[in-house]
This record gives structure tokens, C-alpha cells and sequence, in this order.
């Protein structure tokens, strides 16, 4: 089936992603609004979940730019998913690719890059998505008028302190990307797409930059992405959504990223348990209106890749969003298909490493995806499938910072029994989010380890008897002290200058309350058995704290502690 479209060049696959309110639906709905307003077939469609925008509307909209090279463009257009963007990232194509071949980041210029905005510069680096960067709402900028829809003729309309500020935001943007390892520049002064990221900027209001944005698309399509992009025949794709409403029951949204699709094809899902749903239907949007107010719907007996489509058939109801499909043409080929996908799981799946974290996933390619994106986190098992009573077992004898249990679109039984025994759940559906809590609870627990660290860590001082406030001589002595460095601490041995154990601090007395610690510059009044005023020890005199050579050897890694008078007690005691 669908011998007709096999090597053809499809449409690649574009998502949107930033932060929010920084114009991703406002630019969005430009690119529609500007292609359905000049009233012609053909030259968009609204599928669901996606927009595919025809190569003929794109040669309109930039014309100036693309007239000379429209007949060497290959790609038909290009498909601009309308799901939210990370979900591009969530539900994973064959091989642990993300569904989008490119990614447009959209950064407000007058905020610059914010949370949401550093999740996506770290999806785009984990997935090597080639991406170029909408600086939107230029028309926000004080001053800015807007004489034409090519942002480098209008920019040079722009009156000087325009330009001013319009580059020193430009600037600081850059900078904020070099800070998170990305080399950017404007568009037009990039030389080498590969080493830099194109910056076009634009305003989904006014629809300025729209023609360069388009440009820059189809230029990194034509340039990197062709090769990549020929059908192959045999449909593929990835589950978006499942649904159940009154007149159509049970349905799938899904993204075709290769091949065809028919009525009475039979596909096989990709999951733990293989689900096998025979296409009874297939329906897309009557129109771009209708998609949004009317939700009518046209029957199909056919599509191609890429787009987006919603089938109707036998075991709907048993599929996860975000498994994999492809289409089987026989009873042959789907025993051939099981084999693989069983041998492709064993594969795939880690399985007992001495040390690491623990990873579930729903399906195959969602495995992949987390496994791709926890890269450099040591792993001890993935699996497909929902955690089993032998994971918890397992993670029970590894190390602290190991202790976790990621779930990824599966349902976990044994929730409550893990966190008993002190196991870190993370569960969820968004790829992106696990990974980040993940990293949130990481940091969480290096800062707990670290204050116990400190807590433990040997405390060392120089103290000064103070005089004039000897308040008992001995048995225990009790006198004043100021301590002129670092901490003292209940129970610390005290030497002389000579080096000499002169006592051990009972008891530590500020202001009539017992504390366990007194810090620099502090004063209080200490209490030491077995010595005498006047005999062991004098007013006025200094003293230190007392530790062993495999205390100050530690001591020494610590950047907590005061250098200066360690180095001074070490010479004290001698210690080489």
C-alpha cells in the first residue's frame, strides 16, 4: 500500500516550544490566519494536532527570498505541530528520535530566557533537534514602527536610540544562550548554520519577520534535513491522544511521520503487551473553523505522511499515548514484528547494573527516550512495563543518590511501599518533567548531605581567657572566654601553645543559657575539669583546639574551614 508515495520527500515535522505568554499561540496563529486568508485550497490544512502549511503558501508569504531558489526546494511544506511542545519530546518515533525535526524556540525580547525557556534549550541539546530562535514581540519595543513584513527592511526604518535598544536586549539574549553553551547570532549575520543558531526576529501581531522566519526553515530543511525526510512506504507513527466522545466512541489522535495509511490496515502498537487495532476509520478537521468551533469531522480512505489524523477502530481503547505504530500487512509479517519488537526490547532494556537508578516505561520508544535523556545517570535496570515487587528489592541495597524509581506513563502498585522504605518515586506522563525533578531531588539531597557534612565535621578554635572573669578556679574552673577564630565546640580538647592537652571543654555558657557551639568574635564562659586558674592555665592566655593528624589531614579538604588557623595549630603540634 502506498507504493505511490514511496520516495517522496515529506513535510518536516516543526513544534513550537518557549515559555509561556512569549507568543507561541499568537505566532502560530499568524502563519494560519495569513495562509487562510487568501482564500485558496489546498494551501493549509488543519489536522488534528498539526498544521500543515503548503510549500506554495510558504514561497508567497517569502517570496523576496525564495523566488530564486524555489524550483532546487524539495520539501512540499512544512507541518507545524500544534500540540503542546515538549510533547514532541514525550511520544518518541522509531530509534529514540523525537518527533520533530525542527524546533522553533520562541523568546520574548523583552524578557529574555526564562524557566520554561532553559527546559527547552535542555530537550533541544539532549535530542540534537536543529532549532531556530523567534525573538518575538519586537513590535513591544518603545519607539518600533512597523512598515513592512521583511524584519531587514523595516529595522533599517527604525529611528537610532530604536536600534539601541533593540540591540542591547539582542545582546544580552545572545549572552544568556552562551551561558548555556549555544553560539547565536541575527540571521542575516550567520555564515555557518551548523556552528550558530539563527535568531529572526518577529511579531505574531504584526506578522513582521514571519517571510525570514520561513526562510531560515526552509533553508535548515533544504540544507540538513532532505535525506532524512523520504517515505518509505510502510506507515509509521506516534499516538498523541486517546479519546472517547458520543458520536465517534473511542479514537486516536496520532502523527503519521512515514508512510501511509488506509482504511482496513491493520497496525501493531508498541507496547509491554503488543496491542494490535484494525483502522475502521480515519477523519480529519472539514475545515481550519471547524477544527476550533464546530468539531466536524470528513471521512478519508487514505493519508500520507507527515500529518495528523484521527482513526477509529478495533483495541483503541487498550493503546497509551505516546507508543509507536507501524502498519502490518500480514499475518507473516506481524509474527516477523513481534520477534523483532521482543528481540528490540531485550535489547534495549538495562538490566542488573551493581549500581544505578531504576527506569519504567510504557513502551519502547519511550524507554529509549528516557534512557537517551538520563545519559550520564547511572542506571541499574529498564524495563518496559509497570515496576515490579523485585525493583524495590533492588533498590533498597544501592546508595542514597540511586535510591529512585522513574515511571514513565505507567502505573505504579508499589508507590506507597517504596516511600516506606525511603525509595524517591518520580512518575508522570512529560518526559521533560521527570528528568528535571529528578535533577530537583539530586541537588535536594546534596544540600542535605552537605549540612550533615558540616555537622560532622570537626570544629576547630582559637579562644582567649578573658580576665577579670574567672568565675571559679576548678573543680570545674569556669572562666570567660573570646573565641578570636573559628568555632568552639562542647567537648573539644584545649592545648596550650606548646602543644600541651590542658583540659576539655565541660560546658559552653553564654548569657546564662547552655549552647553546644560559640563562633567567632563570640564571648561566653566555658568550664574545665581538672585544671586550675593561675596553675595549668592564666588569664589572657590562648588557647586551641586539639585534633589528630588523620583529623587535620580531613580538615585540609574542607573549604569551610579557617586555613590560617589550621595551619597554625598543625605547627603547634608538629604535625608534617
Amino acid at each position: 500500500m502506498g507504493e505511490q508515495s514511496i520516495g517522496k520527500i515529506r513535510q518536516p515535522i516543526v513544534t513550537v516550544l518557549g515559555h509561556v505568554d512569549h507568543g507561541k499561540t499568537t505566532l502560530l496563529d499568524f502563519v494560519r490566519n495569513t495562509v487562510v486568508a487568501k482564500k485558496e485550497a489546498g494551501r493549509i490544512t488543519q489536522d488534528i494536532g498539526a498544521t500543515d502549511v503548503n510549500i506554495s503558501a510558504i514561497l508567497d508569504i517569502a517570496s523576496e527570498y525564495l523566488k530564486n531558489i524555489k524550483d532546487k526546494i524539495k520539501i512540499p511544506g512544512l507541518l507545524f505541530i500544534d500540540t503542546p511542545g515538549h510533547l514532541a519530546f514525550t511520544a518518541m518515533r522509531e530509534k529514540g528520535g523525537a518527533i520533530a525535526d525542527l524546533a522553533i524556540l520562541v523568546i520574548d525580547i523583552n524578557e529574555g530566557i526564562k524557566p520554561q525557556t532553559e527546559e527547552s534549550l535542555k530537550i533541544l541539546r539532549k535530542f540534537k533537534t536543529p532549532f531556530v530562535i523567534a525573538l518575538t514581540k519586537i513590535d513591544k519595543l518603545p519607539g518600533w514602527r512597523n512598515m513592512d513584513k521583511d524584519f531587514l527592511i523595516n529595522f533599517r526604518e527604525q529611528s537610532e536610540h530604536v536600534k539601541r535598544e533593540f540591540y542591547e536586549k539582542l545582546y544580552r539574549i545572545e549572552g544568556e544562550l552562551s551561558n548555556y553553551g549555544f553560539n547565536s547570532a541575527i540571521f542575516s549575520e550567520i555564515k555557518d548554520f551548523t556552528k550558530e543558531v539563527a535568531i529572526v526576529p518577529c511579531s505574531g501581531i504584526t506578522g513582521e519577520g514571519i517571510p525570514n522566519l520561513f526562510t531560515v526553515l526552509i533553508g535548515l530543511s533544504q540544507k540538513f534535513l532532505v535525506d532524512k525526510l523520504k517515505i518509505s512506504g510502510k506507515g509509521k507513527g506516534v499516538i498523541l491522544e486517546l479519546k472517547k466522545d458520543e458520536k465517534l466512541g473511542n479514537n486516536m489522535d496520532v502523527i503519521l511521520y512515514d508512510g501511509t495509511l488506509e482504511v482496513g490496515d491493520e497496525l501493531l502498537v508498541e507496547l509491554a503487551e503488543p496491542v494490535f487495532v484494525k483502522i475502521r476509520g480515519l477523519l480529519k478537521p472539514s475545515s481550519l473553523q471547524d477544527i476550533r468551533v464546530e468539531k466536524k469531522f470528513v471521512n478519508i480512505d487514505k493519508i500520507s505522511a507527515a500529518a495528523g489524523v484521527k482513526i477509529i477502530g478495533k483495541n483503541v481503547e487498550k493503546v497509551l499515548a505516546g507508543a509507536n505504530f507501524q502498519v502490518v500487512n500480514s499475518e507473516a509479517e506481524k509474527d516477523k514484528l513481534l520477534k523483532e519488537l521482543k528481540k528490540e526490547q531485550i535489547s534495549k532494556e538495562i538490566e542488573e547494573q551493581t549500581e544505578g537508578i531504576i527506569l519504567r516505561a510504557s513502551n519502547l520508544g519511550g524507554l529509549e527516550a528516557l534512557i537517551n535523556l538520563f545519559e550520564g545517570v547511572k542506571i541499574k535496570r529498564a524495563k518496559i512495563g509497570p515496576p515490579t515487587k523485585e525493583d524495590i528489592i533492588a533498590l533498597e541495597s544501592v546508595s542514597p543518590e540511586n535510591k529512585v524509581l522513574i515511571c514513565f506513563n505507567v502505573e505504579n502498585p508499589f508507590r506507597d511501599i517504596a516511600n516506606s522504605k525511603g525509595i524517591k518515586v518520580i512518575e508522570g506522563n512529560i518526559i521533560y518533567k521527570l528528568f528535571e525533578e529528578f535533577e530537583e531531588w539530586r541537588e535536594e539531597l546534596k544540600r542535605r548531605e552537605e549540612e550533615e557534612r558540616k555537622q560532622k565535621m570537626k570544629k576547630i578554635a582559637k579562644i582567649k581567657l578573658l580576665k577579670g572573669f574567672v568565675f571559679r578556679q576548678s573543680n570545674p574552673a569556669i572562666v570567660g572566654i573570646e573565641v578570636l577564630a573559628g568555632i568552639l565546640e562542647e567537648g573539644a580538647k584545649l592545648i596550650n601553645k606548646e602543644g600541651k592537652i590542658i583540659g576539655k571543654v565541660e560546658q559552653i555558657q553564654r548569657e546564662g543559657k547552655t549552647i553546644k557551639r560559640l563562633e567567632k568574635d563570640g564571648r561566653g564562659a566555658i568550664s574545665i575539669p581538672k585544671v586550675t586558674i593561675g596553675r595549668q592555665i592564666k588569664e589572657e592566655e590562648i588557647l586551641y583546639s586539639y585534633i589528630s593528624r588523620e583529623e587535620y589531614r580531613e580538615l585540609k579538604n574542607y573549604e569551610e574551614v579557617d586555613k590560617e588557623l589550621l595551619e597554625e595549630i598543625k605547627e603547634i603540634l608538629n604535625y608534617l
